[in-house]
């Protein structure tokens, strides 16, 4: 799995800082990958409202965000090389075909606007380059199965 770009949603980045199923897979694809993870804006925007959630429910200590909010912005920072994240940008198309996803399959499974523009993200992505969504989240995998597109979930043996 070294040769391919990965894309990671939030769960998956998440796994990447904390400890939870499926953390240890994803270090070491991290690790392992020859390129860059690609993140998207949308990637971080979600990534700081979970962890903020956990901050709410005093799981996280304010050092404890601190700490691994610096760690994120460092590992990846736009357009730096050796750095284990790239942030890809979001065009404008994106929103249009994550509106046809959505209204596609969200009658079926249960994905929201996030999940529906990491899929748009991640078309885009796919169609330039060979690459593989990571991701742990059961709708999302189903939505991926009906458009064809590939995915890997760290928390399946």
């Amino acid at each position: 799995m070294v040769n391919f770009q990965y894309y990671f949603d939030a769960n998956a980045l998440f796994k990447y800082y904390h400890d939870e199923k499926g953390d240890l897979k994803i270090r070491r694809l991290v690790s392992n990958s020859q390129k860059p993870i690609l993140i998207s804006s949308l990637t971080l925007l979600e990534y700081f409202n979970v962890v903020m959630q956990y901050r709410r429910k005093n799981i996280f200590k304010n050092k404890h965000i601190n700490t691994v909010f610096n760690h994120l912005i460092k590992d990846a920072r736009y357009n730096t090389t050796n750095r284990p994240f790239q942030i890809i940008p979001v065009s404008e198309e994106v929103f249009s075909v994550a509106q046809n996803i959505l209204f596609h399959h969200a009658r079926t499974f249960q994905i929201g606007s996030y999940d529906a523009l990491h899929l748009a993200i991640f078309k885009q992505i796919s169609s330039e380059t060979s690459a593989i969504l990571v991701t742990s989240d059961q709708s999302m995998q189903k939505v991926c199965e009906q458009i064809s597109i590939s995915f890997y979930d760290p928390e399946k043996e």
